[in-house]
């Protein structure tokens, strides 16, 4: 039924084949490299950009009547943007989480999905390894300092040779097991599919959550936000950590329950934090910002220029796919 109300709101096929409009929210599309658009503009689709940080659904809805398809970020496409979009037919995500996107009732309504998986892989790795090294050797807090002339003596924990846990052996996650191997590390992982050829290669340990909460230096987050997911890092797992030990999110700031996270940083449970990610954003007013052991970044880690022009490539030729299969 709702498919049904959706094409009649959609108007007939032949009216269909001649629409190829494309709304462009993300700011970074196109930004180093004019591939992105030309690649829509040779498949005969024209595009609107416009771009805001924190749009509503309502402004989301207004932006998207008329239009077909639509390259996203951030932006929420709930059932009740779709539904109140019957002309959009595909959605084509730039980043590879979903969690803003309603996947299921894209399905039952007939709109076609796309991510970018694997596009900024080697830019949230090299972003998540940067963080767990100036975490251990407190770079960022010593440059703090001695621009505002202080002269504080900071004594690092050793990187070389520690335990790395790995929690999501996807792209990312492998990208660090590649980049822990330069610094003789041990590296224990999780995942729900495990690689066995890669984790040979790179001597790489299967180990379960709680090995890995128990025995890793440093753990990284590299996995999806499900509600099976959701504050996976909570009191309890923060309590069997050592205290010596960091963590890292470049993932999703759901992952992680920052009020339990709060409250380990004060009383010594673990050593510190690298937050790339953060439940709400910008976190204002998060008392996580307050704390030195803490290394706080807007949501970054992907934000390479190589990263940025991939993901923002394959988020075009998605649309354009998306489209071309919809229109024949």
């Amino acid at each position: 039924e709702r498919r049904s109300l959706r094409r009649i709101n959609g108007g007939s096929r032949e009216e269909f084949k001649k629409m190829q409009k494309v709304m462009v929210f993300p700011s970074t599309f196109g930004k180093f490299s004019k591939e992105p658009e030309r690649l829509l503009t040779e498949a005969g689709i024209e595009f609107t950009r416009f771009s805001k940080a924190g749009m509503t659904e309502d402004e989301v809805i207004q932006r998207l009547q008329g239009y077909d398809g639509v390259i996203l970020g951030l932006e929420p496409m709930s059932e009740r943007v779709m539904h109140a979009c019957p002309q959009l037919k595909v959605v084509s995500r730039v980043g590879v989480g979903m969690d803003n996107v309603d996947v299921k009732a894209a399905g039952e309504l007939g709109v076609k999905v796309y991510n970018t998986p694997g596009a900024n892989a080697n830019a949230v790795a090299d972003y998540a390894f940067g963080m767990m090294l100036d975490l251990a050797r407190s770079i960022s807090v010593a440059n703090r300092d001695v621009k505002r002339g202080e002269w504080n003596k900071y004594t690092g924990y050793p990187v070389w040779g520690a335990a790395l846990g790995i929690i999501g052996l996807g792209a990312i996650g492998k990208g660090m097991a590649r980049r822990a191997k330069g610094f003789n590390m041990r590296v224990l992982a999780y995942d729900v599919y495990w690689d066995e050829a890669f984790m040979a290669e790179y001597g790489v340990e299967k180990a379960s959550l709680d090995e890995i909460y128990d025995q890793a230096d440093f753990i990284t987050l590299h996995t999806a936000l499900t509600e099976e997911t959701r504050n996976m890092i909570s009191t309890e797992q923060l309590k069997r950590m050592k205290n010596t030990a960091f963590l890292i999110n470049c993932a999703r700031g759901g992952l992680v329950d920052e009020d339990a996270l709060a409250d380990a940083l004060r009383t010594g449970e673990i050593a510190g934090v690298g937050i790339d990610a953060f439940c709400d954003e910008p976190p204002t007013g998060s008392p996580l910002l307050e704390m030195d052991c803490v290394i706080a970044a807007p949501h970054i880690a992907g934000s390479s220029i190589d990263g940025i022009n991939t993901m923002a490539r394959m988020s075009a030729q998605n649309c354009i796919k998306g489209l071309q299969e919809v229109r024949n």
